[in-house]
Parts: C-alpha cells; sequence; structure tokens
C-alpha cells in the first residue's frame, strides 16, 4: 500500500517560533538540575550513585515516551497536545522545588521526562504542516534553536535564582514550573484553530522497525546523545572535581556549550536544506549527519590532551556544535518520509536518542567507579568512549535514506 505524496502546506512562521518558544522552556527545566546538583545533594543527604540515577531516571522516561507523543499528536492535533505536555512537565518542575527526599525527588524527575518526551516530535509534525518541504530543516532547526537558547540561558539564570540559601537550589525549579503553566495556557490558544488532528490507527511500530533507514537514523540518534548528554548532566561536576571551578563560573561554561549548538542548529538547517538542492534528498540529508559525527569524534579526543577549563570548554562547544548541525537534517528526513505520521516516526528516532542520553550518566559514573584512586582517568575513559563511537555513528549516518518515503499502513478502525 503506498501513500500519496502530501500537498505542500503554507509557510506559517508565527507557529514555527511560538514553537521555539516552548522548547526554551523545555531545555530551562532540563538543565535545572544539573546546576543545583552540587547545592542539592549534601542538603538532601544524596550520594553520587543516586544523583547519577535522578539523572539518568529522567532520560529513560523521556525516551521510552517519545513514541506515544508522536502518536497522539498525529492522531489529536500537534499542538493542543503539546500544550497539555508543556503543562505536564511545568507542575513536576515545579513540585520538584518542594521534594523532601531521594524518592519523591526521582519520581518527579521521571515524570518530567515523561511530558517533556512530547516536545520535539510534536513540534516535527507542527513543522511539517508549517513549513514547504524546501525550508524543512532550517524551520527544524530554528524550533532546535529555542532549545539550545534555553538550555544556554539556564544555567547562569539557574545560578543566580539558586545563590545565597543551602536549599535556594528549590527557588528555580517553583519559578519555572509556575511559568511554564502560564506559557501552556498562551500556546493553546495560538495553536487550537490551526491544529491538524488526523484520527489515524496504533503506532506504526511494526512498519518502522523493518526500515532499514529509520534503524540506521536510530543509530546514529543513539550514540549522538550518548556523547552530547554529558554537558547537560555531568560537565558541571566534571568542573568542580576536577579543577574547583566555583559554581558561577560552571554556570558559565555549560552555557557556552549550548550558545555553540544554536550556531550549529541554524547551519546545519542551511547547510541540509542547500545540500538538497545540489545533490538531492539521499546526500543532502545523509552527508551533514555524517560529517558532525566525524567533528564530534574529534572533539572528545581531544579532550585527552586538554589541560584547563577553558580548553576543554571550547572543545565541548566545538562537540555541541558539530552534534547540533546533524539535528536538523534528522529532523527533516522524519518529515521527508514520514506523511501524516511524522510524529511518529521522530518519536521512534528520538527515543532510541534519548535511551543513548539516559545510559551516558551511568556507565560515565561505572567508568569512574574503576579509578576510586584516580578520577582523572574514569573521565579520560568516558571521553575514549564517547569520541570512538562516533566512527560508526558517521558510517551509519552515510546509509539514510529521505528520498525513500515510509509505506505506513493506517490501521485505524474503519467506520
Amino acid at each position: 500500500m503506498t501513500r500519496p505524496p502530501p500537498s505542500s502546506p503554507a509557510l506559517r512562521p508565527g507557529l514555527v517560533v511560538a514553537t521555539a518558544g516552548v522548547a526554551v522552556l523545555l531545555y530551562l527545566d532540563r538543565v535545572c538540575l544539573s546546576i543545583v546538583g552540587e547545592q542539592l545533594k549534601p542538603d538532601l543527604r544524596l550520594t553520587d550513585d543516586q544523583y547519577a540515577y535522578l539523572l539518568s531516571g529522567f532520560l529513560w522516561s523521556y525516551a521510552l515516551f517519545q513514541l506515544p507523543a508522536g502518536w497522539l499528536g498525529d492522531r489529536l492535533g500537534a499542538g493542543r497536545v503539546l500544550a497539555v505536555y508543556l503543562v505536564g512537565w511545568s507542575a513536576c518542575t515545579g513540585a520538584m522545588g518542594l521534594a523532601g527526599g531521594f524518592a519523591g525527588l526521582l519520581l518527579l524527575r521521571v515524570g518530567c521526562g515523561m511530558f517533556e518526551a512530547g516536545a520535539y516530535p510534536l513540534a516535527a509534525s507542527i513543522v511539517s504542516r508549517s513549513v514547504p518541504p524546501a525550508n524543512r530543516a532550517l524551520a527544524s532547526g530554528v524550533v532546535a534553536v529555542g532549545g539550545r537558547l534555553g538550555g544556554a540561558v539556564a544555567p547562569p539564570l539557574t545560578a543566580f535564582l539558586a545563590a545565597g540559601l543551602a536549599d535556594g537550589w528549590r527557588r528555580p525549579f517553583l519559578l519555572y514550573g509556575a511559568v511554564g503553566v502560564a506559557a501552556a495556557a498562551v500556546y493553546f490558544l495560538l495553536v487550537r484553530r490551526a491544529d491538524v488532528a488526523a484520527p489515524t490507527g496504533p503506532p506504526p511500530v511494526r512498519e518502522l522497525a523493518a526500515d532499514r533507514s529509520v534503524w540506521l537514523c536510530s543509530l546514529v540518534q543513539f550514540l549522538a546523545n550518548f556523547a552530547w548528554a554529558f554537558v547537560i548532566t555531568l560537565f558541571p561536576t566534571f568542573l568542580s572535581q576536577m579543577y574547583q571551578t566555583p559554581v558561577e563560573q560552571r554556570a558559565f561554561y555549560q552555557s557556552l556549550t549550548l550558545y555553540a549548538g544554536i550556531g550549529g542548529m541554524l547551519l546545519g538547517g542551511w547547510l541540509s536544506d542547500a545540500a538538497v538542492r545540489r545533490l538531492g534528498l539521499r546526500w543532502g540529508r545523509a552527508a551533514p549527519v555524517a560529517a558532525s559525527r566525524l567533528v564530534v569524534g574529534g572533539a572528545y579526543l581531544g579532550l585527552l590532551g586538554a589541560d584547563d577549563p577553558v580548553a576543554v570548554t571550547l572543545l565541548l562547544c566545538l562537540m555541541a556544535a558539530a552534534t547540533d548541525l546533524g539535528t536538523a537534517p534528522v529532523w527533516a528526513w522524519a518529515q521527508d518520509v514520514g506523511g501524516r505520521r511524522v510524529g511518529a516516526v521522530l518519536g521512534w528516532a528520538n527515543m532510541w536518542g534519548n535511551l543513548g542520553a539516559a545510559l551516558a550518566p551511568l556507565v560515565t559514573q561505572a567508568l569512574r567507579n574503576q579509578y576510586p584512586d584516580d578520577p582523572a582517568a574514569g573521565w579520560r575513559a568516558a571521553f575514549v568512549l564517547f569520541g570512538g563511537v562516533q566512527v560508526v555513528a558517521a558510517v551509519a549516518a552515510l546509509g539514510i535514506d529521505a528520498s525513500r518515503p515510509l509505506v505506513l499502513v493506517d490501521r485505524s478502525p474503519k467506520r
């Protein structure tokens, strides 16, 4: 069964910009914990292993709920569902500011991941219905830039809000939660008339699991996020333990990596759309992704020779920019091949990507535990692993084929 080619949608830049604004809030909430972690751990008597579980628990739920969220958006209207999800993750974020121990914090962090899982699959679906195909990679980059902007603003803002009190770490969670709930109401009013619902059957797991390009893209996402997650989870801890960097500087250095990602997002979107015009869909999407993986690998291996926080930060800025250069082409690939099931297609690939991110803090902590008398050796082992696997990701990226639409059978009940 083949599907007819979709008609080209009218350009709705306002909706794209508003969705980028939602992504700003997404990363304000997501990065917050890594900034206040060194303040939160003694206040709640958390061990390093418990803290790693907090970082990873969010990412596990974020990964596993990607596909259901994308499917809900395809079925009920991506904009309206995104507004509901924004309420959910904002409420969980705000409640984290009231948590009294590890168990409550873990439960709320998992809930936050479950709701945040909807953000990018739903945003990809909104872009596919709001932007003509020739501009999709750039528009996807603009939305993703919102996330990186939120991530870049979060470290210094969170450090400022948390300063002054032993339990000052609670304040940013409470504030970000309240702002997110208010923003969700505004976003819902904006999208409710422009939203498109398309009743569909269950998520197309069978077709996704049988497609070669889908699996190759999923592998790329897994390895890309496995390496990238370091900058939003353990980078501040690394700076604290290896260089005794003050919290304000840790926040500044972490924000620089995410600002670098903004440039990568915009460049990646423009580069992929330009490459498609010159090379066609097949290589216009695949080549930028493959090149980005090799740069990431080189940056991580370069950390082995870095001996001060500035050099480390610059290399991680290069890593973040290269990672995000490959993000927009992956979004555009999902929009190229997914038809009206874009949310489910990107949700599947993002699920695997965030399983990689979920493993990263646990693997890093396990490697560090192997070198109790030489902390630097544990960090170096993690960097070698993060860099080395990017060669596999680059080879996998070359096999992604955006010129071949997925054949997704509609199994919705017949009336």
